[in-house]
């Protein structure tokens, strides 16, 4: 692994409507992707890990690949449908419903335990 970034994209003001919100997010969000990235999009309908040492084995097999693995997360009204429905994976972080704020905490947690499961790493329980 190369390395770990974080990019944003500035939130969409609501007056317009949340369509609209979601649909000027997601255009930012598709011009800060990698041509190449493997993206994954979060949504409480996608797939969803049954462990955590299930999901370090699934980034392992992403990160193996050699493309840089992408995790979109939508903004306060959702991440935009089309913008999902293009994303090569959907996830799930679970089925209650989270900010988007803490969706983006858990998800980089779950990343540090995989990447200290793949290394062999003890990770407090």
């Amino acid at each position: 692994m190369t390395g770990f970034r974080v990019d944003e994209v500035a939130p969409e003001a609501l007056q317009r409507g949340e369509v609209h919100a979601r649909a000027r997010e997601a255009a930012r969000i598709r011009e800060q992707l990698a041509r190449s990235a493997w993206t994954v999009g979060l949504a409480p309908t996608g797939r969803q890990p049954q462990s955590s040492e299930a999901f370090a084995g699934w980034l392992e097999r992403r990160l193996a690949s050699g493309r840089p693995v992408a995790f979109l997360v939508g903004g306060a009204s959702g991440i935009d449908e089309g913008l999902l429905g293009a994303c090569d994976e959907q996830l799930s972080l679970g089925p209650l419903t989270m900010p988007h704020q803490l969706a983006r905490v858990v998800l980089v947690e779950q990343l540090y335990r995989a990447l200290c499961v793949l290394q062999g790493h003890p990770y407090p329980h």
